[in-house]
Formats: structure tokens, sequence, C-alpha cells
């Protein structure tokens, strides 16, 4: 679905005006930062996986006497492989409190193992001189801006469901804020959100990348 069908979709259920279609873009484009960010499901223990639309590979170089460099710009989630200039892989800790415990001393030499956190990317040994990684992770995605501009990465035959779901809910919520009883309409489209997460969570899966994650944990304990 193209930006402006998407908004037609929205403007059809709303009925109301005061949601302009810039007001409604900014919506549609806050689902698609949240879905591709990653949603924890109701029940569930894990975020939805990453989209592979935005699947991406850039390089980083080490700084100098410190133990830590910036992601790229475009970093979003998940670092699923990182290859030093002999395409060597390093192990990756997910969790930096465990990268820190496990390495306390930032000692001379090349990388041997890394951490992601937040747009940064913690790394021990520290290199005497720059050394460049390979990073393959999950990039933030481009907002829509024109008319036929059309979400990254969600599934076609889920935008309606996730992204006019998402909008729904949320315009909803502020329409029937101080009504007394159920939201009905917000509690509605919030139920199409979800349930269009969960199809996507089934089409995508998450094994791979949980199997992947556990593999790289029992590498480096």
């Amino acid at each position: 679905m193209t930006l402006d069908e998407l908004i037609e979709a929205v403007q059809e259920v709303i009925q109301d005006s005061v949601f302009t279609e810039a007001k409604i873009t900014t919506m549609l484009n806050r689902g698609l930062k949240v879905v591709a960010k990653g949603v924890l499901l109701p029940d569930k223990y894990q975020l939805t996986p990453p989209l592979p639309d935005l699947y991406s590979v850039d390089t980083v170089d080490t700084a100098l006497n410190v133990g830590v460099c910036d992601l790229p710009l475009d970093y979003q989630r998940d670092l699923v492989q990182v290859v030093n200039e002999s395409y060597d892989d390093i192990p990756i800790v997910p969790s930096f409190r465990k990268f820190l415990k496990q390495n306390p001393k930032q000692d001379a030499g090349s990388v041997r193992i890394c951490s992601p956190h937040g747009k940064t990317l913690l790394y021990r040994d520290i290199p005497s001189t720059a050394e460049t990684l390979t990073v393959h992770y999950y990039q933030t995605p481009t907002l829509m801006e024109d008319g036929d501009d059309e979400p990254t990465g969600i599934p076609e035959h889920l935008q309606y469901q996730i992204l006019v779901g998402f909008a729904c809910s949320y315009i909803f919520n502020l329409i029937e804020d101080g009504m007394e009883g159920q939201k009905l309409n917000t509690m509605e489209w919030r139920k199409q959100y979800y349930q269009g997460l969960a199809e996507l969570e089934i089409e995508l899966g998450f094994d791979a990348l949980a199997d992947q994650y556990e593999d790289l944990t029992e590498r480096i304990d």
C-alpha cells in the first residue's frame, strides 16, 4: 500500500477532519518505526523479529586507545555478525553487562570479542592502530513522505492490519479519552494491530535469530 492509500484507509475509519493527512502520516510513520524496532506482544517474552528488508551491512573503525566506537548512524537493532579485516567472526555478547563482567581489562591487541550497547560497539582487546570491522545489522526504516511511498519491510498483505490498525487505535484513544465505559473503537483497532503483528511473527519466524544468539552466547561462556 502507498502512503496515500494508507491515509485514505485511516480517514475512512476515523471520519474526523481534525486529523489531517499530515497528522495521519505522522501516526503511520510512528507505527512503522515501532514495528521495525520490535514489539512485545501480549503474553510473549520476546520482541517481534526484525524486518528482513531492513538488513544492512556497513563498516566501522575502532577508536585509538578506547574500547568503544560508534555503530552506523542507521543502526537500529540486532547486531547479527561482526567480521574483522581477516574475515574472521568476532563473537558478540548480547548483554553488555555480561561483556563488561567477563572482560574488565582493556588490554592492547586485535579485537577478539564485542558487544552492542545503544548506538555504540564495545570491544576487547584494543588495537594500537585502527581496525575496520564489518557489521551486519538491521537499520532504521525510511519514513514515508511522498504519496507513492510504501512502508519498508512490512509485507503488503499485513500493512493494513498493522499500520492502519496502529494509527486508528492511537487516534481513537484520543477521541474516546474521557468517555465512560470501554473504549470500544480503540480496543477493536488495537486488536487488529496485534493480530497483524502475530501474523508477522509467524511469517518471519523467530527461531533462527534465537538459535543464533544462543550459539553466540555459548561460544563466549
